[in-house]
């Protein structure tokens, strides 16, 4: 069968089951279970079963004697806590039927979730879905982008010679004709009507990075972390790589729902089996915790440096304080040396201004009085110069005779 055969609506269905294929390979290859029975072959069958249902059973089969996987359903007439049927109905892919009651404390009988939500996968049909539409478009861009020249001819003989000069262009050989009639009328050459656009052909390039992104947030969403050429120029390293934790959310609520009902089924069997990532999401995995390792190291890296800093400035900071009531010791002689002024202004009567006169050692009168007197009745001033004890005037020292 090839598919350019097939009718439009055959190829958009077949393009839709290729990419949930796709896509469901991607999430099976997720998770393992090492320890698992030996009995049990086809173990990825519990993990398609809880993608596509949302719920899967591993039980005792009466018919085949040993553990086997297969669909659940819960049937009865009571329910627990939490709405859900006591009673279970299984069925293994040769449609043998197994029903056990009370499911949740049977022996025999371990229902498994794909999440603690109860429900299936929905983002593999809904991306699958996308992704054909993508494809609806590029096939139509591609036509789109062909050269192909239709040629108007005025009658079927010109038809005909530029269909065949046309075939023989194909196959690469030159056409030589002598007939005008391949010819307009005005002379000039024929007319060729163009229903494509070969410019247009870059859209092509944006649908196919359209795709590439689409399938990248698929992994993304599933712990599959591609950063792959779509960085935009607003974005910095960071906020890239700071995902990755994020993108590991939905695959740890996956495998600790399949782990809730493995530690029912190990503590009645005595088995060690565990659901892991596989060595792709290990990978994955161990690049988110070192991240989260590298942020905390820098962060406590950045703690002691800035406790030294604030140790080593506190004491310069404090310095000045203590120095400080040195610096105001001169102001509390400061009132001291105010207090003169205060004295100086209060005295008024002339003892006291005598009093501060002598101080200075103005003592002009208290000398006046112990110089001797003459007999004109004045004080006698010692004469420096001629040593003369008389005192008088410029007038008094001429004879008056």
């Amino acid at each position: 069968m090839l598919f350019s055969d097939l009718k439009p609506k055959q190829k958009s269905f077949l393009t839709e089951i290729s990419y949930q294929n796709v896509l469901a390979e991607y999430v099976l290859g997720m998770l393992e279970y090492p320890n698992m029975p030996v009995e049990i072959e086809y173990v990825r069958y519990l993990d398609f079963l809880l993608l596509k249902y949302g719920q899967a059973a591993l039980y005792k089969s009466k018919h085949w004697g040993r553990w086997v996987i297969g669909d659940v359903t819960f049937v009865g007439i009571e329910l627990n806590e939490y709405g859900i049927l006591q009673d279970a109905i299984v069925h293994d892919r040769a449609g043998h039927e197994d029903k056990f009651t009370d499911w949740q404390n049977s022996q025999e009988c371990f229902v498994f979730f794909n999440n603690r939500n109860h429900t299936p996968d929905i983002n593999i049909p809904r991306y699958a879905d996308l992704l054909s539409k993508i494809d609806i478009s590029l096939n139509a861009n591609i036509v789109n982008s062909r050269m192909s020249p239709i040629v108007v001819a005025k009658d079927n003989n010109t038809k005909n010679q530029l269909a065949e000069i046309i075939k023989q262009n194909h196959d690469g050989h030159t056409e030589v004709i002598t007939s005008p009639n391949i010819l307009n009328e005005e002379g000039d050459n024929i007319t060729v009507v163009n229903i494509t656009d070969v410019n247009a052909s870059d859209k092509i390039q944006y649908l196919l990075h359209a795709k590439d992104d689409l399938t990248r947030e698929f992994l993304n969403l599933y712990g599959l972390h591609i950063t792959g050429t779509g960085k935009m120029a607003q974005q910095s390293v960071e906020e890239i790589t700071g995902s990755n934790n994020a993108a590991l959310v939905i695959p740890y609520e996956m495998m600790k729902a399949r782990n809730d009902t493995l530690q029912r089924f190990n503590a009645i069997t005595g088995l060690n089996v565990v659901c892991q990532f596989s060595e792709s999401w290990q990978r994955e995995e161990a690049e988110a915790e070192n991240t989260v390792y590298q942020m905390q190291t820098s962060e406590h890296a950045l703690l002691p440096d800035n406790e030294e800093t604030e140790e080593e400035t506190a004491p310069e900071e404090t310095a000045p304080e203590e120095t400080a009531p040195e610096e105001t010791a001169p102001e509390e002689t400061a009132p001291e040396e105010t207090a003169p002024e205060k004295s100086t202004e209060e005295p008024e009567t002339v003892a006291e201004q005598i009093a501060e006169q002598a101080e200075e050692g103005l003592t002009v009168e208290a000398e006046a009085n112990t110089l001797p007197i003459n007999e004109d009745g004045r004080r006698e001033i010692p004469d420096e110069n001629n040593g003369s004890d008389s005192i008088s005037d410029e007038s008094d020292t001429t004879d008056p005779s």
